[in-house]
């Protein structure tokens, strides 16, 4: 992760060029900290985050996402991204033309020059992965860093959506998931507890079982949706078996994915590698002796199953709606 720093000379050139404008604009703009409540300006807002504070612009314009969460989460509110990650926006298949001019800045690690030629006047981040490199982001447009959690992905869309100046925006669209949640639940009435939900991520080596802590186990719990014993599992319960959020699964306990409808991510269903991950699964000894592999019910999904914010809480819903209510 510590490749970004290795910046080339042009690179460091703009930077130096970058950090001494903005800094003379922040030297200017920070008030006295007994005022640090009030309103700033017109056109700058003081913003609280898991790094401190920051003044970020009333308006911005030029916004760089670092993580595919909060890329989805400015996506969701309808703010324009000039850089993002864009491996993982392609994953939501819900961008089109708001993804076309996203320039991406790669994730894992994050390349720095790219933000810097982008000249933003707001960068989003998480802690996850963007602590160390918080100063040197700093000097290149004001930065806010949010700490996240599959259970506070909520939360991170408000105070994202704070730094946006988009939060009533962001309080209509967690109002409308809550809608949807409710409509799913009328309309399976008794079947809820009756119809047991499971979810399994095959990898090139391993098969690796979501439980109920991870992303979309929160939003089947929302959903009050029955999920097999084995995925309702903590790993204090039952040591070596059941993973906080996920764990691996061996081949010799496939039935414990068993239920009545079947959700599999093999990482993305539009590659190679993830053909053959789909191949080597089926081929598996106790793949076709599953009850929900003989009833026709397993059904592939992407990666927003895995993670992370408002639009991939929302996709799993579709698939929801569209595989055990057949709308």
């Amino acid at each position: 992760m510590y490749r970004v720093l290795r910046l080339s000379l042009f690179g460091l050139l703009t930077l130096l060029l970058v950090s001494s404008c903005t800094y003379s604009f922040r030297k200017a703009a920070t008030p006295h900290r007994g005022s640090l409540e009030k309103p700033i300006s017109a056109t700058v807002r003081l913003v609280k985050h898991a790094m401190g504070e920051t003044l970020v612009p009333v308006s911005p314009q030029r916004i760089v996402a670092l993580d595919p969460f909060l890329a989805e989460d400015a996506l969701a509110l309808g703010v324009k991204l000039v850089g993002a990650p864009q491996k993982n926006l392609s994953e939501l298949q819900l961008c089109y033309d708001q993804c076309l001019n996203i320039k991406d800045i790669g994730w894992r690690p994050t390349n720095i020059e790219r933000i810097v030629a982008l000249k933003p006047d707001l960068i989003l981040g998480s802690t996850i992965d963007n602590k160390e490199t918080y100063k040197l982001l700093s000097h290149i447009a004001p930065t806010v860093l949010y700490k996240y959690s599959f259970e506070e992905w909520k939360d991170t869309f408000i105070q994202a959506a704070n730094a946006l100046n988009k939060t009533e925006s962001a309080q209509m669209v967690l109002a409308k998931y809550n809608t949807r949640l409710a409509q799913f639940k009328a309309k399976m009435g008794n079947r809820l507890q009756k119809t047991v939900v499971s979810f399994l991520s095959p990898r090139p080596e391993i098969m690796v079982v979501f439980t109920k802590k991870s992303f979309s186990g929160l939003i089947l719990k929302e959903a009050d949706v029955a999920r097999p014993t084995s995925q309702m599992l903590h790993k204090e319960a039952t040591p070596g078996k059941g993973g906080n959020i996920a764990y691996n699964l061996s081949r010799e306990l496939l039935e414990d994915v068993d239920g009545d409808v079947l959700f599999v991510s093999p990482t993305s269903t539009a590659n190679t590698t993830s053909q053959k991950v789909l191949q080597k699964l089926r081929s598996e000894p106790l793949w076709s002796k599953l009850k929900v592999v003989q009833q026709g019910k397993v059904y592939l999904v992407r990666d927003y199953w895995i993670c992370c914010g408002s639009i991939a809480a929302n996709r799993v819903l579709d698939d929801l709606f569209k595989y055990l209510l057949n709308e």
